[in-house]
């Protein structure tokens, strides 16, 4: 269900997303756009962050650090899992720690069919240490799966293999966002 349609550059910018709240955003047609999101929002910065803005929980060991400049990953802490269980429980240490005001849990490169396996009572967990710790909480998932999302946003790009030689830059002005109607309140 569409609600309205939203400025992606709004996006590149961890603060679009509310303190104290679970946002999931999943792609429309199942394309690569996470990683394109996650250049967004480490941008290309000149240089080097004195300390991490982002924890990247990386479900499926899928991040490549490589494609970025090291100052665009100084700004990330990057916890490498293979499982959703260890993805849930490094993001619940996170989110509880108090400290960290931006956890992405990329859960794109995981089992869709675990996931979905996961308890309702695990995201509302996640949603009341992100409550209580004012953490901003964004599941990058490859399907709706979080119940107790404040925030659902659809991604898309249509991008093709000739799209290759493009820039970042370029790419990032191609990505489609859609906010969804969540179908439980929060």
């Amino acid at each position: 269900m569409e609600e309205e349609a939203a400025d992606f550059t709004r996006f590149t910018d961890v603060s679009a997303f509310r303190t104290g709240t679970i946002s999931e955003l999943v792609p429309v047609d199942g394309g690569a756009v996470f990683g394109l999101l996650i250049a967004g929002l480490l941008g290309e910065p000149s240089r080097t962050a004195e300390f991490p803005e982002v924890v990247l929980v990386d479900g499926g060991d899928g991040f490549d650090p490589d494609s970025f400049t090291r100052a665009a990953c100084s700004k990330l802490l990057w916890v490498r899992c293979t499982c959703v269980m260890e993805m849930l429980k490094a993001g619940e240490l996170l989110v509880r720690d108090g400290n960290i005001p931006t956890v992405l849990l990329d859960a794109g490169g995981l089992d869709l069919r675990q996931l979905r396996a996961v308890p309702a009572s695990t995201w509302w967990r996640l949603k009341q240490g992100a409550e209580q710790t004012g953490c901003r909480l964004v599941v990058l998932s490859p399907s709706p799966v979080v119940p107790c999302a404040s925030l659902r946003l659809a991604l898309a790009a249509d991008l093709s293999l000739s799209d290759f030689s493009q820039s970042r830059g370029e790419l990032l002005t191609r990505l489609q966002v859609r906010m969804e109607r969540l179908r439980h309140a929060t």
